[in-house]
């Protein structure tokens, strides 16, 4: 979840980044709990869920292995003037939490005692 400006009503946007290699983790709720996450802040109405869920399920079915996927929901928290400015800083939250992700792949698989990497 993003919050801006300290938001005591809620996250700005809820974002999940799910790369190559952990696709095949992903529980087959996946789709049906983050979206139900989304609903419960208040982020996507009951009349959205059903066309938001499918397109999560479908992404998750079409992608070739090689491709990161990112979902995203706004809050609409924000005035829609800015929507173009929040769009920009959630791509470079996803995009570094992509990279997190991967170091943090490279460095479990680095280690051999099964110790936790440092985060």
């Amino acid at each position: 979840m993003i919050y801006c400006g300290e938001s005591k009503a809620g996250p700005a946007e809820i974002v999940a980044a799910v790369p190559p290699e952990r696709r095949s983790r992903l529980r087959d709720e996946f789709a049906f709990e983050f979206l139900t996450f989304a609903r419960f802040l208040g982020s996507l109405g009951a009349e959205a869920e059903l066309q938001v869920h499918e397109a999560v399920v479908t992404a998750l079915a079409n992608r070739e292995d090689s491709e990161t996927l990112v979902f995203s929901i706004s809050s609409g928290m924000w005035p829609s003037e800015l929507d173009p400015i929040l769009s920009r800083c959630i791509e470079k939250v996803a995009l570094a939490l992509c990279q997190w992700l991967d170091e943090f792949s490279a460095s479990s698989v680095r280690d051999s005692y099964g110790a936790i990497p440092s985060l």
